[in-house]
């Protein structure tokens, strides 16, 4: 099976890959984007809410600030500044050049930049800067939280945060959280067949091109396929005294059923090797997501059976204590197969259906 489901493994957290990108952003933040740098903050605090949607500062795990700075901006973060001795709880501090209300871009007159800065700079006062980054502080994440929502990659930084998956969901009827996770294709998979679910003519190109990047084996499509439909007892031709479908080149049918061509198609998966073969056999691994692709994408209206065809490589003859299962994937064969295996061909819903059907009960063991 393809890798279309959203890897399983969480999102960086503050191992040493984290530990060391931190301390490379202390020693050259100019090496570094602001939105590059608090995406892979928000990636490692899985804990924490994420950075713009938290109701107070102190949810947050980092704090933004401005360095008030004459000069225009080269890079967009400053630096990192530890938090203060007498505060050692207060996350670190990442200052930004190119964002805030002092310096050359800023809204305030250019004399109140200088003002900040040297009152921060020679007499270690702080208070206006600071004072300042209270709203630096908000407007920052709001931004960051705007672009963020706009990256659909960003949004699988940390699991459970799938806020494109979800929009992208909506549009195929499955959006909520009560609508996901119902059968065996992964919800990350119909996302990424948004294109063809989305359609309101479900076309076979779709199907089949859906399935093949699902399962990575070649999918064929077979329309118009011939099959019998069963009639009811009362659309059966019977003599009676009246009705009973008797009228000959009108309703009377020999038989309890009748052919079709119109609702009824073949998958043809393969060739194939004998991994991905046994896989999508009846009861393997992905014969369940098999089936509920086509029933999602065609719904029940159409009968489809399912041709596996293994490639002649892996075609292999049935032995005397072997585990190979004849008439799945071992055959009678005198010598090497001469070409791929495509004789195994089944009702996949008539095969479920009798998997649900109970068990007939012993009989009864007659007594003397």
């Amino acid at each position: 099976m393809n890798d279309a489901a959203p890897p399983s493994a969480p999102s960086p957290g503050p191992g040493p890959r984290a530990r060391a990108f931190w301390q490379r952003l202390k020693e050259r933040p100019g090496d570094f984007d602001l939105f590059f740098a608090l995406r892979l903050l928000q990636a490692r605090e899985p804990a924490s809410p994420r950075l713009g949607r938290a109701l107070r500062p102190r949810a947050e795990a980092i704090r933004l600030g401005q360095d008030p700075s004459l000069s225009f901006a080269p890079t967009t973060l400053a630096e990192v500044l530890p938090p203060p001795a007498r505060a050692p709880h207060v996350p670190e501090r990442l200052t930004v050049w190119s964002f805030g209300l002092y310096g050359p871009n800023g809204p305030l007159p250019t004399h109140l930049t200088e003002y900040v800065r040297e009152r921060l700079r020679q007499h270690d006062d702080p208070t206006l800067a600071r004072f300042a980054d209270i709203f630096h502080h908000r407007l920052l994440l709001l931004f960051f939280r705007a672009w963020a929502d706009a990256q659909p990659t960003v949004s699988l930084d940390r699991p459970g945060t799938d806020d494109f998956g979800r929009f992208l969901g909506s549009l195929l009827g499955y959006g909520e959280e009560a609508l996901q996770g119902r059968d065996a294709v992964p919800d990350h998979a119909k996302r990424f067949a948004a294109g063809h679910w989305s359609r309101w003519t479900r076309n076979p190109e779709g199907l089949a091109s859906a399935l093949h990047l699902f399962l990575g084996v070649p999918v064929q499509l077979q329309e118009h396929r011939l099959h019998r439909l069963p009639l009811a007892a009362a659309q059966q031709t019977c003599l009676v005294a009246f009705g009973g479908n008797t009228q000959l080149g009108v309703d009377a049918v020999v038989g309890a059923r009748v052919p079709d061509a119109q609702y009824a198609f073949r998958l043809r998966l393969g060739p194939m090797p004998l991994d991905a073969y046994q896989r999508l056999l009846p009861g393997g691994e992905d014969f369940p997501a098999l089936v509920d692709w086509v029933r999602n994408y065609v719904g029940i209206e159409y009968a489809w059976d399912l041709q596996l065809v293994l490639r002649q490589p892996d075609v292999r003859g049935a032995t005397l204590g072997g585990r190979a299962r004849l008439g799945l994937d071992s055959w009678m064969l005198a010598g090497p197969a001469a070409a791929d295996a495509d004789d195994f061909a089944f009702d996949a819903e008539r095969w479920l259906r009798g998997r649900r059907r109970p068990p007939r009960a012993p009989s009864p063991t007659p007594t003397a």
